[in-house]
């Protein structure tokens, strides 16, 4: 029986949520395509002769890109069987089945696909209640040989004009911590599970030998489990001493395990991604984030001491954000000499509060609420400072210009603090100090960490 495994869009990573659950599927009978359409076509083909069909649901602009798939592929093939996994499947498993969808995984989904394909080759009923597991998985070499090669997806720009191929993996799935907005926490609450060393150590070398230079881990934060981290980095470089890689680790875990970061560093971890979200206290406390202000700039100072570059992350519009507390954020950005380390995008973004999030149990968040909208798969929100949104207009505006007009971080980054000066009735007496730490260089991929826009045409005319 033919199984199909769509990924939509994933960051501009080569999935692993495809490759894992299609070794399982593989060795549990099934004859495996997958199809990245970040990346190729839809293989109708293989849309035809598929009996069972999943479609990967990691974050909201994949979830969106799916839904609006879904209609081809009941066109091609009414009769498969239609499994949305991932987080964001149980999430929204009402929604997804009145569009056509028949079962709905999330949290650890390999063991719970073979079950449906199972059920589907000797002729019984798969499940239709959405299903949340968080059991530890007895995981496989993942099979990536019908995955585009890894030079076409994102790239790693070392910041002196050269590129390194990426290769991506997980090391871990779930998370300890309960941040009030991740998508994480209503699936693994609290869990988290770690793959095992040498099946990520597997999966590295083939994908080493197919031309990957630089590793991304996916974990949601790399320090959940430290030990089980520590261990598969020391073990991928006395392997592979060359290879370079990149991990995400919450500030609460930077200062937690600061002793760590040395051994990083001399492994060839080039940045760390973290999500700082926001300046202002009260809306960090929100949050739950688990950190302070004080604690993002501690941080800052930790990493740049052991030879890191941290590449924060930010959701600077929120139902609570004021336009003082903004420009308080940029100005934190410049103090900290962080400006090359900030993707634009970041400072544009708007808080999505998807179903299920923790933040509805927050009583001061009703009065911002404007019901659910179910196509865009969050609830509606305003801030009740109207100069605030049309901020947030102002600063999205600059950003998409500032794209379409391959302008620098650096020009960007000035005309958003021009714009926040403006909006709060300040003299515009000159930038803030814009200068370098001599001698760091700053790498990024190719394709920011974003995962809540709305579906672009370029991807929507992909499918």
């Amino acid at each position: 029986m033919q199984v199909l495994l769509i990924s939509t869009y994933d960051l501009g990573h080569q999935p692993f949520s495809l490759a894992s659950p299609a070794a399982k599927l593989r060795a549990a009978g099934a004859e495996v395509s997958c199809n990245d359409l970040a990346i190729d076509a839809l293989n109708e083909d293989a849309v035809k002769k598929a009996c069972l069909i999943g479609l990967y649901l990691p974050m909201h602009t994949a979830t969106r890109l799916s839904v609006a798939l879904l209609p081809r592929l009941k066109d091609i093939n009414p009769d498969a069987h239609i499994v949305f996994y991932g987080l964001y499947a149980p999430l929204n498993a009402d929604y997804l089945q009145s569009v056509g969808g028949d079962s709905f995984i999330g949290g650890e989904f390999e063991d719970a696909l073979v079950d449906i394909f199972l059920k589907l080759a000797t002729g019984e009923a798969p499940p239709t209640a959405p299903l949340i597991s968080t059991a530890k998985q007895e995981f496989k070499q993942p099979w990536r040989g019908d995955l585009p090669g890894l030079d076409r997806y994102a790239h790693l720009d070392l910041g002196d004009g050269t590129t390194k191929i990426v290769g991506y993996t997980e090391a871990s799935r779930g998370c300890k911590h309960a941040c009030r907005h991740c998508p994480i926490v209503p699936v693994y609450q609290g869990r988290f599970r770690i793959v095992p060393v040498d099946i990520v150590l597997t999966d590295i070398r083939q994908q080493i030998a197919k031309g990957a230079e630089h590793i991304s881990f996916g974990d949601p934060d790399f320090f959940n489990g430290p030990r089980h981290a520590t261990a598969i980095v020391e073990a991928l470089h006395q392997e592979f001493p060359d290879i370079t890689y990149d991990v995400t680790i919450k500030i609460e875990h930077l200062l937690k395990h600061q002793t760590l970061l040395p051994q990083l560093k001399a492994t060839g971890c080039l940045f760390i991604t973290t999500a700082v979200e926001s300046s202002e206290e009260e809306i960090l406390k929100r949050l739950d984030k688990g950190h302070s202000q004080a604690d993002f700039k501690r941080a800052t100072e930790i990493a740049r001491d052991a030879g890191l570059t941290l590449a924060p992350t930010f959701v600077p519009f929120t139902p609570w954000t004021t336009k003082e507390g903004f420009l308080h954020l940029l100005e934190t950005i410049s103090e900290l000499d962080l400006v090359e380390n900030v993707a634009p995008i970041q400072l544009a973004i708007r808080l999505l509060i998807p179903n299920q999030s923790s933040l509805l149990e927050l009583p001061d968040i009703q009065p911002h609420l404007a019901g659910y909208d179910q196509v865009a798969l969050s609830y509606r929100w305003r801030n009740g400072d109207e100069t605030v949104e049309a901020l947030c207009a102002k600063v999205q505006e600059i950003v998409e210009a500032s794209a379409q007009g391959n302008r620098s971080r650096r020009d960007t980054f000035a005309a958003i603090y021009t714009a926040a000066l403006a909006a709060c009735d300040r003299p515009n007496n000159g930038l803030p100090n814009l200068t370098s730490v001599a001698g760091i260089t700053i790498p990024s991929m190719s394709e920011p960490w974003f995962c809540c826009a709305e579906p672009t045409q370029e991807q929507l005319a992909r499918l």
